[in-house]
């Protein structure tokens, strides 16, 4: 399976952040993407780092996905730079797909490789 869904008590949890945070979500263009989160396991094929978001091309079951990160000055607090990773490593990245299920494009809060761990958005990992 390409993307594997958290289940019913991530999107609970995510529901009470929401509560919280919902003008911050508006502001910081969260809501094209699906309130649970989920996995994508894949090999990277191409890597950009620089305005508006960062973003890395992975491929998975044969699809290229891609793996929005967080802003350019999030992404460096994250320790993530250019050579980070590398173009035929294996990710998983943790996050949130968008709503348009035709469209493949995944919000990362983490991504890990291998031992290496990156949290864009630590404050909106559900379940630690």
């Amino acid at each position: 399976m390409e993307f594997t869904k958290i289940g019913r008590r991530g999107a609970l949890g995510l529901l009470g952040t929401l509560a919280g945070t919902g003008s911050a979500l508006a502001h910081h263009g969260w809501s094209w993407a699906e309130g649970e989160q989920g996995t994508l396991t894949g090999t990277v094929r191409e890597i950009y780092v620089g305005p508006p978001h960062p973003t890395l091309r992975v491929e998975a079951n044969g699809q290229i996905w891609t793996v929005e990160l967080g802003n350019p000055n999030q992404t460096a607090r994250a320790g993530f730079t250019e050579t980070s990773l590398r173009p035929g490593q294996e990710i998983v990245a943790l996050g949130n797909r968008s709503r348009d299920s035709s469209e493949r494009r995944l919000k990362a809060v983490r991504v890990t490789a291998g031992n290496r761990r990156f949290d864009f958005y630590p404050e909106r990992i559900q379940g630690g």
